[in-house]
């Protein structure tokens, strides 16, 4: 009985490689705006002074509505008793205020989020500075040891990503070149009949590159299909990352793993007939 190659374990290795590489590569071509999105999550209160009426603060609120290092839409007041509110949901028995007798300890806070261009160390300490200028604001709190280091993060992560990137493409080569090679062992003797009785290498290759070529390019799309609902679900969970994984992103994302996937199954099933020619009977048997 005749052993056919089985060529499900090498498409099976590949979608998931071109995965790899497909969400590898979303990542790092947009990374840009990835480091936006997380810069913007920096989040900078600024308490109230007491004594100041309600009309004050909603002065303090419109005018920092026109200062251009807050991001759209992100200004948000939180009077002190709300935020005690919130405080005493979150801690529950464990903290009881009344027995103090000092009445709300908090303070009004109005809160924003600050555009990426202006989050770093210097830059925030400006920010702070300028609004504690403001008689009606009693202090600016964030947090300096997240900012501090996010610049020399994504600094070392760029460089990182370049080498892992390079690592990657290579594993994507071997492995998928391994795992075809596995697969036409099988019919390595019927490869080298062929080439005794007289055929061309053109003429015994043309039909496994032909496979390759059309298993590549399904492993391909199954890998985009994957990699669209991975893209669904990061948009379900961080809306923010809508503006830079769009379906143009996608679209061209997976139009390189379909011409991956096939370039590098139809080469790697024309090297490895192409191996089997030169490789005498004898060795075939090892």
């Amino acid at each position: 009985m005749k052993i056919r190659p089985n060529f499900s374990y090498a498409w099976l290795s590949m979608t998931m490689v071109l995965l790899l590489v497909g969400i590898f590569g979303s990542v790092v071509l947009q990374s840009r705006q990835l480091i936006k999105v997380f810069k913007e999550r920096v989040i900078v209160l600024v308490e109230i002074r007491n004594g100041f009426s309600k009309d004050e603060i909603d002065n303090l609120y419109t005018e920092l509505e026109t200062k251009d290092f807050i991001k759209s839409e992100s200004l948000e007041f939180t009077s002190k008793d709300q935020a005690l509110e919130m405080m005493l949901e979150d801690f529950g028995s464990e903290v009881d205020i009344e027995s103090f007798n000092l009445g709300n300890p908090l303070f009004d806070v109005i809160s924003f989020h600050v555009k990426s261009d202006f989050v770093s160390s210097e830059n925030l300490d400006k920010i702070a500075s300028e609004l504690k200028e403001d008689d009606r604001v009693g202090a600016v709190n964030y947090q300096e040891s997240l900012t501090g280091g996010l610049s020399d993060f994504w600094k070392k992560l760029g460089w990182f990503g370049l080498g892992f990137a390079f690592l990657l493409v290579f594993l994507a080569v071997f492995l998928i070149r391994y795992a075809i090679r596995q697969a036409l062992y099988a019919d390595r003797f019927l490869i080298k009949n062929q080439h005794l009785v007289g055929a061309t290498p053109g003429f015994i290759s043309r039909p496994y590159i032909r496979k390759g070529l059309i298993g590549g390019l399904a492993s391909g799309i199954v890998a985009s299909i994957i990699l669209l609902i991975f893209r669904v679900w990061v948009v379900l969970n961080i809306p923010e990352m809508s503006e830079w994984f769009t379906l143009g992103h996608w679209f061209r994302i997976s139009l390189v793993l379909c011409l991956l996937g096939a370039g590098i199954a139809a080469l790697s099933s024309g090297m490895t007939v192409k191996s089997y020619l030169k490789t005498s009977v004898n060795q075939l048997f090892d």
